[in-house]
């Protein structure tokens, strides 16, 4: 009978004991060998994947610069819109400690080691931190705003819906009426509110939706973890980042949920449009869909919010509408 041992020297060919032995010590010694080489391929890529493990500090600057850079441009057409004159000061504050310490940091030695990285990375850190209080501000603002426009529309939407909807005047609007009928007020109905009976489960959604985003927006200004960062004395890093993060999404939030209540303004005004048609005509501009500035659907003091959800400088808008063109009825 063979043993184990003897099968595997036939098998390979192996003279004696001491060539087959000599042989699994090598085999083991490359087992080894290929097993580190696979530790050090997972230890690089989670290295190259995870900037705690990656990134020096001077590839951390560049961050914060593309960061700060990408930002600040955002920043800018909300501060025009709707930042008071300290705010506005701080932005200028801002954007000059951002220039400072972006030409610091494009000023160094391009060497392999700069001994002023850290520097610089504080710099833009301090740039942050300053922009993060400015942005809490200009949050608070936006969700006053959005609530403003939300509750204004409300009184309209839910004016409409009870009357329009299911069990109110519907069967009126499904009723046939004669034409040349000589009975007076058979329509229970304005003719220019028949829109509205069709309209009505836009106007609802429309209302949903922007009180679910507004009500979103709300959440990450007011979430636990918020509060506890802004209570830090010592703001780390990736607090600060936090907090500029989430004071953003609240404003991006608070954009959405004010186009909404907007948009329901656009439904019920909806005969605005035409009430004025010769006007639109007379300087080229569209009836299907005028900008902002040009919408007579729109109340005259949430123009701005309008123009600032797609990013335009209302200053510089109010300046395109020529002196006889209509005004928009406001909201009070």
């Amino acid at each position: 009978m063979y043993s184990i041992h003897d099968i595997h020297m036939l098998k390979y060919g192996f003279e004696n004991a001491d060539t087959y032995k000599n042989y699994s010590i090598e085999c083991k010694a490359m087992k080894n060998i290929h097993f580190k080489l696979f530790l050090t391929t997972i230890i690089a890529a989670i290295s190259a994947s995870n900037p705690v493990y990656s990134l020096s500090t001077s590839a951390k600057s560049q961050d914060d610069y593309i960061y700060l850079m990408h930002h600040l441009r955002d920043v800018q057409v909300m501060i025009e819109n709707f930042a008071n004159e300290d705010q506005r000061k701080k932005y200028e504050e801002i954007s000059s400690d951002f220039r400072n310490a972006a030409i610091s940091f494009y000023a160094h030695d391009f060497v392999f080691y700069d001994k002023n990285a850290k520097k610089h990375r504080r710099k833009f850190y301090l740039v942050k931190l300053k922009l993060a209080e400015l942005l809490d501000g200009m949050a608070q603002s936006y969700l006053s705003r959005a609530k403003d426009i939300l509750q204004g529309v409300s009184k309209d939407s839910f004016s409409i819906l009870i009357k329009f909807n299911k069990g109110g005047y519907s069967k009126y609007f499904t009723k046939p009426i004669d034409p040349v009928s000589v009975i007076g007020g058979e329509k229970i109905y304005k003719s220019e509110e028949y829109h509205l009976y069709y309209n009505k489960s836009t106007i609802e959604r429309y209302l949903r939706k922007g009180y679910k985003i507004f009500q979103d927006a709300e959440n990450i200004y007011k979430h636990p973890d918020m509060e506890v960062v802004k209570g830090k004395k010592e703001k780390n890093d990736y607090d600060v980042d936090y907090m500029v993060d989430s004071f953003l999404t609240v404003i991006k939030n608070c954009r959405e949920a004010k186009q909404y209540g907007i948009e329901i303004y656009k439904i019920i005004r909806k005969n605005n449009i035409y009430a004025i048609q010769k006007k639109y005509d007379n300087y080229n501009i569209p009836i299907s869909n005028p900008e902002p500035i040009f919408d007579v659907r729109i109340p005259e003091n949430y123009k701005i919010d309008a123009n600032d959800n797609i990013k335009l400088i209302h200053a510089h808008e109010a300046k395109k509408v020529p002196a006889d063109f209509p005004k928009s009825p406001s909201i009070e």
